[in-house]
C-alpha cells in the first residue's frame, strides 16, 4: 500500500458539467476522422502496389510491372542464374531497370507464376516443352522469342566416344517427349539412327525409329538425374549444365553436338501482360544486340559450354 498522501479531490459542480464533455470530447471530434483518413490512404496504397504487381515499391504507371524485374528460372541451373547475373550487370542499367533471377525447382510453379504476373518472365523452357505445358495446364503464356540454347551432349564413364559405344548399349534419356526427341535426333545426326519417314525430329520416339544401327537399348530417367544415373549405364545424354552443376569432369562429355535452334530457349511471359509497357523494355534488354556474341566469347566457368548463342537453324 502506498504511504502518499493523495490531493484532495473537489466536488464537481452541476454546472461544469458540459464544458468538461466538451474539454475531453473536442480533441476526439478532430482525432477520430484523421485515424479514419490515415486508414484510408494506407490501404490505397496497399491497393496500388497489389494491383501493380506487388513485388516493387515504384510501380510504372500504365504497367503491372516496376524497374526491378524479377525473371524465373530452374533453381538447378547455375548457367541461366549466371546469364541473368551477366544482364542485371552489363545491359539492365542501360535501359534503366534491373534484372534479379528468382530460382524455382518445380517447373508449373514457375510457369504458373508467371502467367500470373507475380514474375515479369522466365527462361527456363524450349518450344516444345511450352507447348506441352500450355496444352496440358492451360497456362496462357506466350514466348518472346529465343534468347539462348542449351547444350546437350553424350557423357560416359566407361566409354571413350560415341564411336566406342559397343552393340547393343544402354542409353540414359530424360524421360518428357521433348527431352528424348532432342537426345534421338542428337544419335540420328550423328548416323547412329534413322527415323521413319515424315517423322519430325524434334516430335520422335523410340516407336519412330527406322533402323537402330547400334542396336542401343534405351531406359529413361527424371530430369536432373543424369549425374546419378551415369556410372549404372554406357552413356547418358542430358544438359551440360546438369553436368556442370554435378561437378562432373568434363572428360566424361564424349560427344557435343551443336544445339539445333528447334530446342532454343525462351524468354516467356504471361500472355496477358503482352502489350504491357515494361516487357517491351524487358525485351531491349534480352535481345540487346551484345548479348548474342557474349553468349559465344565469355569464358564464365557458370556460362561456358552450357549456354550458347541462338544458331541459324
Amino acid at each position: 500500500m502506498s504511504t502518499t498522501q493523495q490531493p484532495r479531490r473537489r466536488t464537481p459542480d452541476p454546472s461544469d458539467a458540459a464544458d468538461a464533455i466538451d474539454l475531453e470530447r473536442s480533441p476526439r471530434r478532430w482525432l477520430l476522422p484523421g485515424l479514419a483518413l490515415v486508414v484510408v490512404l494506407a490501404l490505397a496504397a496497399f491497393l496500388v502496389l497489389r494491383l501493380t504487381g506487388g513485388n516493387d515499391e515504384k510501380a510504372v504507371e500504365g504497367s503491372h510491372f516496376g524497374n526491378d524485374f524479377q525473371i524465373a528460372y530452374q533453381a538447378s541451373s547455375a548457367s541461366e542464374k549466371a546469364f541473368l547475373d551477366y544482364l542485371n550487370e552489363e545491359i539492365a542499367p542501360d535501359y534503366g531497370v534491373t534484372i534479379e533471377g528468382v530460382g524455382i525447382e518445380d517447373g508449373n510453379q514457375l510457369d504458373q507464376a508467371t502467367a500470373d504476373g507475380k514474375f515479369i518472365a522466365n527462361i527456363y523452357q524450349h518450344k516444345h516443352w511450352l507447348k506441352q505445358v500450355t496444352e496440358s495446364t492451360g497456362m496462357e503464356l506466350t514466348a518472346l522469342g529465343e534468347v539462348f540454347q542449351w547444350s546437350y551432349s553424350v557423357y560416359s564413364t566407361k566409354h571413350a566416344s560415341l564411336d566406342d559405344l559397343p552393340k547393343g548399349a544402354t542409353i540414359a534419356l530424360l524421360n518428357d517427349p521433348a527431352n528424348t526427341a532432342q537426345a534421338l535426333w542428337i544419335l540420328e545426326r550423328a548416323g547412329k539412327l534413322t527415323f521413319k519417314d515424315g517423322v519430325d525430329p524434334w516430335a520422335a520416339t523410340e516407336q519412330d525409329i527406322a533402323e537402330n544401327l547400334g542396336g542401343y537399348r534405351f531406359t529413361y530417367m527424371e530430369y536432373g538425374a543424369g549425374p546419378r544415373t551415369l556410372d549404372s549405364v554406357d552413356a547418358v545424354i542430358d544438359y551440360n549444365m546438369s553436368f556442370v552443376d554435378a561437378g562432373t569432369p568434363e572428360k566424361y562429355r564424349i560427344y557435343e553436338p551443336d544445339a539445333p535452334k528447334e530446342f532454343a530457349g525462351q524468354l516467356v511471359v504471361g500472355t496477358a501482360y503482352l502489350d504491357d509497357p515494361q516487357v517491351e523494355k524487358l525485351k531491349k534488354v534480352f535481345f540487346d544486340e551484345r548479348v548474342q556474341p557474349y553468349l559465344a566469347e565469355n569464358d564464365d566457368p557458370s556460362l561456358s559450354g552450357q549456354l550458347a548463342p541462338v544458331s541459324a537453324e
